[in-house]
C-alpha cells in the first residue's frame, strides 16, 4: 500500500478549514456547557453550522481520495471498523 497519495489541494484546503472550524467551536461549546451553559447550545452549533452536510462531503472527500488508491473493498472494510452511534458490531 503506498505510504503517500496526491490529493487535490482544494478539497483538502476545505477539509482542513471545516475541521479547524470544528475543534476551535466544539472547544468553545463545551467550554461553555462545562461553565453551566444550556446543552442545546451543542445541538444549535450543529443545527447552524450544518455539520452532518459539511462532514458527510469531507468523508466523501477523504473516502473518494482514498478509493482510487486502495480501492472500494478496501475502503469498505475501514468503513466497517467503525461503531457510530448506535451502530451494532
Amino acid at each position: 500500500m503506498a505510504r503517500s497519495i496526491p490529493v487535490e489541494l482544494e478539497g483538502l484546503v476545505e477539509v482542513f478549514r471545516d475541521l479547524e472550524d470544528y475543534v476551535i467551536s466544539l472547544d468553545r461549546v463545551l467550554s461553555r456547557i462545562g461553565a453551566g451553559e444550556d446543552p442545546r447550545i451543542l445541538v444549535e452549533y450543529v443545527v447552524e453550522h450544518n455539520l452532518p452536510a459539511r462532514m458527510a462531503r469531507a468523508r466523501e472527500f477523504v473516502g473518494d481520495s482514498l478509493e482510487r488508491y486502495i480501492g472500494a473493498d478496501k475502503l469498505e472494510e475501514i468503513a466497517e471498523q467503525v461503531e457510530g452511534y448506535g451502530r451494532r458490531k
